[in-house]
């Protein structure tokens, strides 16, 4: 398939006009032969050729026809759904979720399930099963689907398979990717949870029009996702994003600034008896609870100390509100901001809540993995190598993918 699409100048030329054809159509389509023609710059006939090789290779496929425009009827053309499937993957530190998604981000089928805490062996069980659930949902077999992209709560290596530092997985993430790759014959990435989240909004929340912000995931621990220039940012190793270690007065330092345990000590420093959860803490001051409000307070001067810390160094446009905290973002932000406009206030630091409060992280996984595997089938169809590939072959920028 596309074995000889590529031969010689000619070949890469076709290449070439094949691959503006295709990102228009994803950007843009469903779109008309004329449409796409004006969007490219290319003549009509180079887009007819290209519009037939691709067809041909069920890349692209015919969507009915625009009856709408004077003149003749123009066919509309779009992604073929089923040219490619992928897989994405959130395993949290109580459930793992998990969706198969078409060539367009249809999502085809979910499913979830408790975490197991035992051992690596039963969390890889867990995924590859409902991972097969969801393709039978979907009416494909496991085999069809072109990546699968994992999100866990761990620093992730830029290679996307090296755990270098877990927080909560069984026995530390050791043996994971190994264990769901036996049983999941697909590319298969692993990505740190809150970058997924930075992921989802972009491509769906608030962030679509904005070049450099952070994304700060309270739940557990606190994490941030930091894009710069439009493409998520990892460092040289995959770490960058651990505020949550960022030193504190209040804390020692290389401990967590914030996160669930350090919202239990501050509740039982206000006096709240028992251990209640940050959800409940959350729900106690939403009805008035003066201690747990005591509480809220201090989360949202912690959150507010770490955003400044970042500012001081990359100033995004903005920081945005998500984890486990996405819910109740209305109680923290006005904090928030109070907390910054009274400690930060020469810094231009604007904060806001989550444009995806629900399933940020397997969005972001999901997209990736149907951008991933996109790729994949357009590169098996023409040729042409698949775009974003970072070093080691690993595809992570995600700036220019539709």
């Amino acid at each position: 398939m596309g074995g000889d699409y590529l031969a010689g100048p000619q070949g890469l030329l076709r290449s070439i006009n094949a691959r503006a054809v295709f990102d228009v159509i994803e950007r843009e389509g469903p779109l008309g032969r004329p449409e796409i023609t004006r969007a490219t710059g290319l003549s009509k006939t180079t887009v007819a050729q290209a519009l037939r090789e691709l067809v041909a290779r069920e890349v692209v496929d015919e969507a009915g026809t625009d009856t709408a425009r004077r003149g003749p009827a123009a066919t509309l053309y779009r992604i073929a759904p089923r040219c490619a499937f992928g897989l994405g993957v959130d395993i949290g530190h109580l459930r793992v979720r998990v969706a198969v998604v078409d060539a367009t981000g249809e999502v085809l089928a979910r499913a979830e399930a408790p975490a197991p805490r035992r051992d690596a062996a039963a969390l890889a069980d867990t995924v590859t099963a409902l991972a097969s659930e969801c393709a039978g949902r979907a009416g494909i077999g496991v085999a069809a689907v072109g990546q699968a992209v994992i999100g866990v709560p761990a620093i992730v290596g830029r290679d996307g398979r090296t755990i270098r530092r877990a927080y909560g997985l069984p026995q530390g993430g050791k043996g994971l990717v190994e264990a769901i790759e036996r049983d999941l014959p697909m590319p298969l990435l692993l990505e740190n949870d809150v970058n997924l989240a930075a992921v989802a909004e972009q491509r769906f929340g608030a962030c679509a029009d904005v070049g450099d912000f952070v994304l700060l995931g309270v739940g557990v621990g606190l994490g941030a996702g930091i894009v710069l220039g439009g493409r998520l940012h990892r460092g040289f190793a995959g770490g960058a994003g651990e505020v949550g270690f960022l030193p504190h007065p209040a804390t020692e330092l290389g401990t967590e600034v914030l996160g669930a345990r350090r919202i239990a000590e501050q509740a039982r420093a206000a006096g709240i008896a028992g251990r209640p959860s940050p959800r409940e803490l959350f729900e106690r001051a939403r009805g008035g609870d003066e201690k747990a409000l005591a509480v809220v307070d201090a989360t949202a001067r912690r959150i507010a100390h770490v955003a400044a810390s970042i500012a001081l160094v990359i100033e995004p446009e903005l920081f945005v509100l998500g984890g486990a905290v996405g819910a109740n973002a209305d109680l923290l932000l006005g904090r928030v901001r109070h907390h910054l406009a009274k400690d930060a206030a020469p810094l231009p630091i604007r904060v806001i809540a989550s444009g995806v409060p629900d399933d940020a992280v397997l969005r972001g996984a999901a997209w990736l993995a149907r951008h991933h595997a996109r790729e994949r089938a357009f590169a098996a169809a023409t040729g042409a190598p698949p775009q974003d590939a970072g070093p080691g072959g690993r595809p992570y920028d995600t700036d220019s993918a539709g």
